[in-house]
């Protein structure tokens, strides 16, 4: 979600690297979508700047009331960098919102790396539930290749960290995963998130209404389709699903084409009849 203004100090206008702006028509298709999921929390990827996704927000999901909008600039907003982010919107209210942009973890060549763009850590506090910790990230992408995926296993190794400390804290803590991890469900590094030590958790499943479980579809023939967006939910979060599994929108495939190469994945969390104590 690039705006119509060119940032001198990123990428955010070339159309080699795919960050030209979104067309009217392809907005308008993205917010029908977003309609149609009327999620409370809703976490997006590749956001260019917080003042679009504001206009975006105001001008084209109006009716969902979304108060809250999140986005702190990450690494990817650095110069020669691509310029996105990940970013939040939500009806629930917000408590507060954590970047780790400058945390490193050693590749194993030695050389310190921080996360390719964040690992956005917002506290929320909706009527009723405990308090839910939101991470949203955005893993390298695979045409990055080898490199690419030693990346994603390391950024996964530095969120594992975060993770622990959260839940050394509080071993009942809602925590709620979720964004475009570019790796499928057996893939190395979802394989550390969900082998965590002292963190057990959980990724959901998820299926659109034929059964299906990709989430991402090139817009070219190039790459067949692949699941690389997931949800994962700490034990306390995940026994208060509404549904033992989450769901991939793709009720209309034209529309949600039309609006992203990535299918919305959401779940459902009921209200507990009482509210569970900390550690």
């Amino acid at each position: 979600m690039f705006d119509r203004y060119d940032d001198p100090y990123t990428e955010d206008s070339s159309a080699a690297r795919g960050t030209s702006p979104k067309s009217a028509r392809a907005l308008y298709a993205l917010a029908r979508v977003i309609k149609a999921v009327n999620a409370d929390i809703l976490l997006l990827q590749e956001v260019e700047n917080r003042n679009f996704l504001a206009e975006f927000n105001a001008a084209y999901l109006d009716g969902l009331k979304y108060t809250h909008v999140v986005l702190l600039e990450g690494n990817n907003s650095n110069i020669g960098d691509r310029g996105i982010d990940v970013a939040l919107l939500s009806r629930v209210p917000v408590f507060s919102a954590t970047s780790y942009q400058y945390l490193q973890h050693p590749l194993p060549s030695g050389t310190r790396v921080r996360f390719s763009r964040d690992f956005l850590h917002v506290r929320l506090r909706p009527e009723g539930f405990p308090e839910l910790h939101v991470f949203n990230l955005h893993a390298p992408s695979r045409l990055g290749g080898d490199y690419a995926e030693i990346r994603r296993v390391t950024e996964a190794k530095l969120a594992a960290q975060i993770l622990q400390d959260l839940f050394a804290h509080d071993s009942n803590a809602w925590i709620v995963i979720g964004g475009d991890f570019n790796d499928h469900e057996a893939s190395p590094s979802l394989t550390i998130f969900t082998s965590i030590p002292s963190v057990p958790l959980r990724r959901i499943p998820a299926f659109d209404a034929k059964g299906n479980t990709f989430t991402w579809i090139s817009p070219s023939s190039a790459f067949e389709p692949a699941t690389l967006d997931h949800l994962l939910l700490s034990p306390a979060a995940s026994r208060y699903l509404l549904q033992k599994h989450a769901v991939i929108w793709n009720d209309d495939p034209r529309l949600a084409a039309e609006a992203s190469d990535h299918r919305p994945v959401y779940l459902d969390l009921r209200r507990p009849a009482r509210l569970p104590l900390a550690k």
